[in-house]
């Protein structure tokens, strides 16, 4: 959705007007509280001492959860990854955070020695995602609490095995679709819920798209510019990966390009984008689930057009959804172009509110974007808005000031934290159920598009209690 300076800034305004008609009484309280989260996810700072937490996975991920640690929430005693290129990074980061006092935190290469100490209570799983699924599992069976990366589990079958776990050993299992703890997405929700606002919406446009060619460069269908074939460090070369499990220390190194290792950009990217609109159609057409709404089919197409470097997992992938109501997802991945960035867009006849990069929402009548100042407020506020609804980044420091931006991960590991601390006093934002519909809309978009034909979603695939899956129907695999 490319937008001209103008444009901009009517749909900000127009947001900021909207955000504050449907939220008038409790917008001025969140800007003078001192702690926001208390406020707006109903937990409050820990009281005593920090949950003592373990990292397993030091790679780009991991190291944005140690960038992102609130060390009155979370105490970090251990992390594990078999990549000395890794380990090192990670101690710098970790250097970089805790001063002398990261010499503290043991570096423990074996992940299942990890789990073997009984002082950690919470572990942080950021591993390729054929792993998740038996790293989670064993964490939960030796007693600890888990806040698992995105996706869940690289197929439904094992997603169900975590849920049970958890349910069995009465441990929480968090899973990282980091939208659940985004202030700039609760923002649009508020928004989005108001059908006077963006009137009757039935098509609501995500997508995510990258240029890893470096601008068409000559070479960069041999990879020489992806970011997901990366080069592999020479401290890593000797490494016995077979050992843990992988053919190579290529695989181990671009797992993500591996349908043995990953599942491509459905569950690296599209699994967002899916993930957030399940929880716009919520908003949107005001159902009574807990949570998201369910596609009801999909159907589409992926390619890989561009790169000629040996990978299995799709370039280009283009996919249509049908919801209830008769409402149409689209969404598009590609890595050839970074015009439109990535986001989403809600389609009413009133008005569209766009959600771009993670940064920004724009609220824009329809006909009317020359406009030079637009509000559907019922009441105009007419002062100058003083509240930030961007989002700056995922990764925050705890030493940041709380405002109306999401904080990403570091929300994330807080809010189980302080779970873990209050038993029974609130519900995990994103728990097992969550991540098992999330990971069902992403693998199930992956058979349709490499099958090229139309799925229907079972209700059973999305319900742990039952044992069948995607994987097993022979008849769209």
């Amino acid at each position: 959705m490319i937008l001209n300076e103008q444009q901009r800034q009517i749909g900000k305004d127009n947001f900021s007007d909207a955000l504050k008609f449907t939220r008038r009484e409790l917008v001025p309280a969140l800007v003078t509280l001192p702690s926001v989260t208390a406020f707006y996810w109903g937990h409050e700072r820990i009281k005593g001492k920090p949950v003592r937490a373990a990292l397993i996975g030091a790679g780009g991920q991991g190291r944005s959860h140690i960038d992102s640690i609130n060390p009155e929430s979370v105490k970090l005693v251990a992390f594990s990854d078999i990549r000395p290129s890794q380990q090192k990074k990670a101690r710098i980061s970790l250097e970089s955070k805790y001063g002398t006092d990261a010499r503290d935190i043991e570096l423990i290469e074996d992940y299942h020695r990890l789990l073997d100490r009984r002082d950690i209570e919470m572990v942080i799983i950021a591993l390729p995602l054929h792993l998740h699924a038996p790293a989670a599992i064993e964490a939960l069976e030796k007693g600890k609490h888990v806040l698992c990366e995105k996706l869940m589990a690289k197929t439904v079958g094992d997603c169900k095995r975590m849920a049970r776990t958890a349910r069995q050993t009465g441990n929480l299992l968090a899973i990282g679709h980091q939208r659940h703890y985004s202030y700039l997405y609760a923002n649009a929700l508020e928004v989005a819920a108001q059908k006077d606002i963006l009137g009757d919406v039935r098509h609501i446009r995500a997508f995510w798209h990258r240029n890893q060619t470096e601008g068409g460069k000559p070479g960069a269908e041999k990879g020489d510019y992806d970011s997901w074939f990366a080069k592999v460090p020479p401290e890593d070369q000797h490494v016995d990966y077979a050992k843990y499990g992988y053919k190579s220390v290529e695989e181990r190194v671009r797992w993500r390009l591996s349908r043995r290792t990953g599942a491509g950009l459905m569950a690296e990217l599209g699994s967002h984008q899916l993930d957030a609109c399940g929880i716009l159609l919520k908003a949107v057409l005001g159902g009574k689930q807990r949570h998201a709404v369910h596609p009801l089919a999909v159907s589409g197409i992926g390619v890989n057009s561009f790169f000629q470097d040996g990978r299995e997992v799709e370039d280009h992938i283009f996919l249509t959804y049908e919801y209830p109501g008769d409402t149409v997802v689209t969404y598009s991945s590609i890595i050839t172009n970074e015009a439109d960035s990535y986001g989403e867009q809600v389609m009413g006849t009133r008005g569209t509110l766009a959600v771009l990069s993670e940064r920004d929402v724009y609220l824009l009548k329809e006909k009317a974007l020359r406009d030079t100042r637009i509000s559907w407020a019922e009441r105009r506020i007419s002062e100058s808005s003083t509240i930030s609804t961007s989002t700056t980044q995922w990764t925050a420091g705890a030493g940041l000031p709380d405002t109306l931006t999401s904080r990403g991960y570091r929300e994330e590991q807080e809010h189980l934290a302080w779970l873990i601390r209050n038993p029974g006093k609130g519900q995990l934002r994103c728990g097992p159920d969550v991540g098992l519909a999330d990971a069902v809309v992403t693998l199930v978009s992956n058979m349709a598009a490499r099958t090229r034909r139309r799925i229907e979603f079972k209700p059973s695939w999305f319900d742990v209690n039952s044992d069948e899956v995607p994987e097993a129907e022979k008849s769209i695999i």
